[in-house]
């Protein structure tokens, strides 16, 4: 009988699979290993949108991270975004923003004061008064939608409440472009990885060795190119309307913005696209090429210009259209990039904001040129603030911050009149455009390409000063204007230091030395108020004796002795050693005045101690607070009060409203008030009296006149509040008595 046989089982194809699984996990434990080594030795750059505010004092605050741009260029220089910062745990009443765009976003040609974002944070402060409002500008200079579709998930990590998107005149020649020397492959999926690795320190590495190779074998190329970062980005010059570059860097831009509002919904985030504008019968095509089908684009500007000419504005309108389309050096966006944003605004259900019209409006027979643009593409002052309007305007109408102060309705005009800006700004921006003038695209031969900073000669001090700075890359605008300031602070030249420290606080609104100092200016200024907002909001960034001594003058100024007390007496732990008698004397004068003794006592005692009795005079209680006229329409107010001293009260109340519109002042509005009370025009009396309560709510005349307005309106609730506050104020106010008897009758 025949056994039977055994067979053996084989275990090679076990061992075979633990064999392929070692020589893949081990090479991948190894770049794990490298990686991890790398970080610890700190190689490389962290590479995250925002990164922890490096700076003392602000450690609780995020910021854009200075070096972003080192992710996207490899090639060239980038700018470092603005200096926004945000809190790292966000309150529960702030409504947050962020910004998404290049260099309109960035405010190129100008500084950061005047930014649209910079604008639209305070229109947005005055329209929602009760939330902290934060705007985070994240833009940097020629970058596309790939970079703006790696931000996108960075930004969605810290709770956006909007999300702005001005985007695509850079998708031709902006970093990854299709006509871009900065780029990394015309395949969307292999350029969206290299992103993506470059989080990674071993990709860095790896970067930075073939970049250094590169760099090398560049230095020995005499056809080097050289100029403008506008003219070195462009690889592709000429990209004809409906090429295939063309269409890819549509299709691409199409993909990249509907990823990002596709993200931005799928976690509930507001999203506002904005149309792009650019200049159009102020700037000839940079290139012309006639193919096919295709006419050459100068030959169709010099026909809408003819149009133009004869009046036919129609046709001009669509004739300079297409002339731009039709410019083979694509700077600026076509028409097919604002289709694409409507027909994305309408797929993913997002708010459309619509730029083209409103500088259409705000343009001659609707023709957009430099009227409100500096060159192609960027916006001059007129045009920020107009899309500042436009984005505000949307915000407001969506809903999605509450509902808007209806006492906080600014016009435009009035921001503009009074924001931080001064002839430095448009002398710099015109200097910079002059600068990118003179080099490709604007000068088509490179033989008769010629340097501005060479060539121009100044012509005034503020001409120079701001040349200097656009010809030296180390110098800074804030550093020049901040010298210019304190030469006109100590030459006694207050309203000009003002405005340069006004537009200090605006480039850098997270500064506390900027508005002390423009604080400070306004208390010599008679701008109470606004002294009085601007030393509170320093304190939000740093503590200062400076500061807490001025609140404390100010509110004793107003009659808050309580809150002037206070302030005292946190500033004296702050103060020198040469003013704490100063803080002892002035705190006396508050206590005294607001009736506690006790301290008032302890206070007395100290200077007794310290020598200083001559400090225990103090002098008769007085309310100064209406002499303090603001220096902006001092002129009207004074004039106003001539006329209600002859009886012309019509005239006065004429003078005082134009006054409110070149300035909002608390003295001018109280004045308003008081005209149409005597009128009886309750409505209007109660508008104005109810918008400066917070600076004349320790004044008995004032509220006297408020109570009298609520009784007007049968409000008696709040006209015994009025009665009350008096009351605590000064018990012997002689028309209190009058008050208490008019309430007893409405019973």
């Amino acid at each position: 009988m025949n056994k039977p046989k055994v067979v053996k089982k084989n275990k090679a194809p076990n061992q075979n699979l633990v064999f392929k699984l070692i020589t893949v996990v081990i090479p991948i434990l190894i770049l794990l290993a490298f990686e991890i080594i790398l970080r610890i030795t700190g190689y490389g750059s962290n590479l995250n949108l925002f990164v922890k505010n490096p700076a003392e004092g602000y450690e609780k605050y995020m910021i854009v991270n200075p070096e972003i741009g080192k992710k996207y260029f490899q090639k060239f220089e980038y700018t470092a975004p603005a200096n926004d910062i945000f809190l790292a745990e966000k309150p529960g009443n702030t409504f947050r923003v962020f910004v998404m765009g290049s260099s309109t976003v960035f405010g190129f040609p100008y500084e950061r004061n005047l930014m649209f974002s910079r604008i639209l944070h305070k229109q947005l402060e005055d329209a929602y008064p009760e939330k902290e409002i934060e705007v985070v500008n994240t833009a940097i200079t020629a970058i596309n939608s790939f970079t703006l579709l790696d931000f996108t998930s960075q930004i969605l990590k810290y709770k956006p409440d909007a999300i702005l998107i001005y985007a695509g005149h850079n998708e031709f020649y902006g970093a990854f472009g299709i006509g871009s020397n900065e780029t990394m492959s015309r395949n969307r999926g292999l350029t969206s990885l290299h992103i993506k690795l470059m989080d990674l320190k071993i990709y860095q590495l790896v970067r930075n060795i073939i970049a250094g190779v590169s760099q090398k074998i560049a230095s020995g190329n005499k056809e080097e190119v050289h100029g403008t970062l506008m003219k070195r980005m462009v690889g592709n010059k000429d990209i004809l309307l409906g090429s295939e570059e063309y269409n890819i860097a549509m299709k691409r831009y199409k993909q990249n913005m509907g990823e990002i509002l596709k993200k931005a919904g799928k976690r509930k985030v507001p999203v506002f696209f904005s149309e792009l504008v650019c200049n159009i019968n102020g700037m000839e095509p940079f290139n012309s090429i006639a193919d096919g089908n295709l006419e050459a684009a100068i030959d169709v500007y010099k026909k809408a210009q003819a149009a133009e000419k004869n009046g036919e504005y129609e046709t001009a309108f669509n004739l300079y259209y297409k002339a731009k389309d039709l410019d083979c050096i694509r700077f600026r966006a076509s028409e097919d990039v604002n289709r694409i944003v409507n027909e994305l605004v309408e797929e993913y259900k997002v708010y459309r904001v619509p730029m083209l019209y409103i500088f259409q409006n705000n343009s001659p027979n609707k023709l957009i040129g430099n009227n409100l643009m500096t060159e192609h593409v960027h916006p001059n002052i007129d045009g920020n603030f107009l899309m500042a309007q436009a984005f505000f305007t949307e915000i407001v109408k969506s809903g999605v911050a509450g509902t808007q102060n209806a006492s906080s309705v600014i016009p435009l005009q009035y921001y503009k009149r009074n924001w931080g800006y001064t002839a430095l700004d448009s002398l710099l921006a015109h200097h910079r455009i002059q600068l990118l003038k003179g080099f490709w695209p604007f000068v088509t031969d490179i033989n008769k390409e010629y340097n501005y900073k060479n060539i121009y000669r100044p012509k005034s001090l503020p001409d120079s000063l701001a040349f200097t700075v656009m010809k030296n890359s180390d110098l800074s605008l804030d550093e020049v204007r901040l010298d210019l300031a304190r030469k006109y602070e100590k030459s006694g030249q207050i309203e000009k230091a003002y405005k340069e420290y006004e537009a200090l606080l605006r480039t850098n609104p997270y500064l506390a030395i900027n508005y002390r100092d423009a604080a400070n200016c306004l208390l010599q200024l008679s701008d109470l108020p606004l002294a009085l907002k601007y030393f509170q909001k320093s304190l939000e960034y740093e503590d200062s004796f400076f500061a807490r001594f001025r609140i404390g003058e100010i509110c004793l100024l107003m009659g808050d002795y309580n809150g002037a007390a206070l302030s005292f007496e946190r500033s004296f732990p702050l103060a020198p050693d040469d003013k704490k008698v100063n803080v002892l004397a002035k705190s006396y004068v508050a206590l005294v005045y607001a009736n506690k003794k006790e301290q008032a006592k302890a206070v007395a005692a100290e200077l007794e101690r310290v020598k200083a009795k001559q400090y225990l005079r103090v002098p008769p209680k007085t309310y100064a607070f209406l002499q303090y006229i603001p220096f902006q329409t001092r002129d009207q107010v004074d004039m106003a009060k001539q006329f209600i001293a002859e009886n012309k009260t019509d005239e006065a109340l004429a003078l005082l409203e134009t006054s409110l519109q070149i300035y909002d002042s608390h003295v001018a509005n109280r004045m308003v008030g008081e005209i149409y009370l005597d009128k009886q025009n309750i409505e209007k009396a109660y508008f104005h009296f109810n918008k400066v309560y917070s600076q004349f709510k320790f004044d008995p005349q004032f509220l006297y006149s408020f109570a009298l307005i609520y009784l007007a309106q049968n409000d008696k609730t709040n006209a015994r509040k009025c009665a009350e506050e008096i009351k605590t104020l000064n018990p012997e106010y002689e028309n209190l008595q009058q008050l208490n008897t008019l309430l007893s009758s409405t019973n």
